[in-house]
């Protein structure tokens, strides 16, 4: 049987501006998908977001979960995001609730944005890959500045107007390097929702780009975080794979979608309405349908391709045998095909399955006793107490001037703190 859409579980990822992003990440894997729409960068037009909704809402469950992504969509502007949610209001039926989640770099962030985003409930994700000299090391402006300063003031004022957030930090070839400062300097930035996604990138057939992280490395740094979070921080910071984990180990549910055991409860809607069935796969064969701008196109949802989409989520279950007998399958079910070399077109393991492999045996049996007392409506006995601040001397990571704010994220100065 073919898998089908689920509204009562779907996610919809929306990209009002494609890739058009006012940062240029080494790293950043939106922007070959420009090459899909002839090199252009434009917003999403108004005709096209208000068939979007009037096609979807009717059609899908009480509880809706919107998801903003780019490139960077705040570059549609706040007016754009305003007509969103008035075409909500004017479509959704009586009783249903929609959900928003933001995925930003924060540098565009003013107070008004910040007031907007608390007022509508927005739950914001700012992208932040550890102290100024890891995180500057990829995530550069289109001038080719560093980005640090700027995010860390729109995460300042997302604190200060009381926006929930959570961090994205993006694992590359040199932060993974340095678990401790980067889970450091995360925390005393205040977050307390943490999610590492590995940067898993390829050039040519089954070759990791130059700033991807080997599956090794990945595996120790998750460890190292596991262990922290474990012995003082697994009350007050939530962790979105150790979270996951939990949730299959005690509901039998896995939440997370690269390690679930199939792709088809998102839909990705590009700004010129294309449809796809994941952020990742913005590729020609893998398009779903299109949202029509020439008129109020309220039946596009059912002219999604199913059998399209069937035939791109039954390619994660396509593994090869030792996958489908590994101990680990049911956590992993193979990691998400875009970690695979050849994009899950053939039956290959991910290149992360040495890291999966480590941590699951490194924190499977601390996971599975937190799991036996959440079966049985127990709460876990507490951590050893987490210290006021945790301070790493990042001296691996590279020079700082004694005058300089500390990588830490202390907020003092480097010779007032670990360079003291």
């Amino acid at each position: 049987m073919l898998p089908v859409i689920q509204p009562s579980r779907v996610t919809v990822m929306i990209k009002p501006v494609g890739a058009m992003c006012n940062l240029r990440c080494r790293y950043c894997y939106y922007l070959p998908t420009m090459e899909l729409f002839g090199g252009r960068e434009r917003r999403m037009s108004l005709d096209t977001l208000e068939a979007l909704f009037a096609g979807m809402l009717p059609r899908f469950d009480q509880h809706v979960t919107i998801a903003w992504q780019g490139g960077e969509p705040t570059m549609a502007g706040r007016d754009f995001f305003q007509k969103a949610i008035d075409f909500q209001n004017q479509y959704k039926r009586p009783g249903q609730t929609i959900a928003h989640a933001l995925q930003t770099n924060a540098t565009l962030l003013d107070d008004d944005w910040c007031r907007f985003l608390k007022s509508y409930g927005f739950l914001v994700g700012v992208s932040i890959d550890g102290p100024p000299q890891l995180h500057d090391h990829h995530r550069l402006t289109v001038a080719n500045q560093p980005s640090c300063n700027a995010v860390l003031a729109g995460l300042k004022r997302l604190q200060r107007h009381e926006v929930e957030y959570n961090i994205l930090c993006v694992l590359n070839e040199r932060n993974v390097k340095h678990p401790d400062e980067v889970f450091a300097y995360l925390i005393n930035l205040g977050a307390r929702h943490l999610q590492f996604i590995p940067a898993i990138e390829w050039v040519g057939d089954g070759q990791l780009a130059p700033f991807s992280p080997t599956g090794e490395q990945y595996g120790e740094f998750m460890c190292r975080v596991f262990d922290l979070w474990y012995d003082r921080y697994r009350t007050s910071i939530s962790i979105r794979l150790f979270d996951a984990l939990l949730n299959q180990l005690v509901l039998g549910r896995m939440p997370l979608c690269i390690n679930d055991a199939s792709c088809h409860n998102q839909l990705t809607i590009e700004h010129d309405g294309s449809v796809f069935g994941c952020d990742h796969f913005v590729e020609d064969r893998w398009r779903l349908g299109r949202i029509e701008d020439d008129r109020l196109d309220t039946g596009w949802f059912d002219r999604v391709d199913q059998d399209r989409l069937g035939d791109f989520a039954r390619r994660k279950a396509d593994l090869p045998e030792a996958c489908v007998q590994c101990d680990y399958n049911a956590l992993c079910h193979g990691g998400c095909p875009k970690h695979r070399p050849g994009l899950g077109d053939r039956a290959e393991a991910s290149t992360l399955c040495p890291g999966y492999r480590r941590l699951f045996e490194h924190a499977g049996p601390r996971l599975k006793e937190l799991a036996g007392y959440l079966r049985r409506g127990m709460q876990p006995p507490p951590p050893a107490p987490a210290p006021r601040r945790m301070r790493r001397a990042p001296a691996v990571v590279g020079k700082t001037g004694r005058n300089e704010p500390c990588p830490c994220g202390s907020g003092l100065k480097f010779k007032r703190c670990c360079g003291r």
